[in-house]
């Protein structure tokens, strides 16, 4: 069964992540269909790329479960740690979402935690509901929120980033879109509606091929996330996954209770 719904209005293609299972998590299967929708749509020439989120979440971020069961795996000496082998390929499936050909719109309805609020950064335009809510937990698990980090400090700032990613706050949509992390905060569902409807109309003016070329030197202007960036990031998780702290973390959130460092409430 298909993790995904793909709808086509005229030259616009919109992707729903539909996986109540696991909260719309990145997991291997989502990320491989997102991958396929995002080729389909540059080989077809489609003018926008929209993002959404159905059951009432955005996307939970990384596949906890499978990190979990990764875990498991311990690597024999000489041999290359599965853990990094995965956050390196989710490293190179953030660079090639960002640097999607056509304009790339989030529209966050719901919960986006992790690599989910990395997936709303990596759009070119984020809307943001009253029902939005954006969390970096992973430090809260014991691991850095690794491969995503240029893409937040990109859009947020390094201030922003900071406040966010070392204590793990949870932000509703309106302080989303006042720190800048969404373009626009709507209050309705009208108004969501509305403003991603002007939004594909101001995009259809544009020509595809200057979008994907101002696109293209937009990002050329800044360092993003270089192989040798992404092949950093990917050995800094897979260390702390492994050890205590990340352990720990992932434990917990499994097994429903708080990690070890939490702070316990009076």
């Amino acid at each position: 069964m298909s993790l995904l719904r793909r709808d086509q209005s005229g030259p616009h293609l919109t992707i729903t992540l539909d996986d109540p299972q696991r909260r719309n998590a990145l997991s291997a299967d989502m990320v491989a269909e997102i991958d396929a929708a995002l080729d389909d749509s540059r080989a077809r020439g489609f003018a926008s790329l929209t993002i959404a989120g159905a059951n009432g979440i955005f996307s939970a971020g990384a596949d906890l479960k499978s990190l979990s069961a990764g875990l498991a795996q311990s690597p024999a000496s000489g041999e290359a740690d599965p853990l990094r082998d995965q956050n390196r390929a989710a490293g190179q499936f953030f660079a090639r979402l960002n640097a999607h050909p056509a304009p790339t719109i989030a529209v966050v309805d719901g919960a986006a935690v992790g690599g989910g609020m990395g997936l709303a950064c990596c759009a070119d335009i984020v809307i943001a509901t009253q029902r939005a809510r954006f969390a970096l937990a992973e430090t809260s698990l014991g691991i850095p929120p690794a491969q995503i980090a240029p893409y937040l400090v990109a859009r947020l700032g390094e201030r922003h980033t900071r406040r966010l990613a070392l204590t793990g706050a949870r932000i509703d949509g309106r302080e989303a879109a006042a720190i800048g992390l969404a373009d626009f905060y709507c209050d309705t569902d009208d108004e969501r509606d509305a403003t991603l409807a002007s939004l594909l109309k101001q995009i259809g003016r544009c020509a595809p091929g200057a979008n994907a070329a101002t696109k293209r030197l937009i990002q050329a202007c800044r360092d993003g996330a270089t192989p040798a960036y992404i092949e950093d990031a990917a050995r800094s998780f897979a260390s702390c996954l492994r050890g205590p702290e990340g352990r720990e973390g992932v434990a917990a959130f499994i097994e429903k209770r708080a990690p070890n460092w939490a702070e316990r409430k009076s």
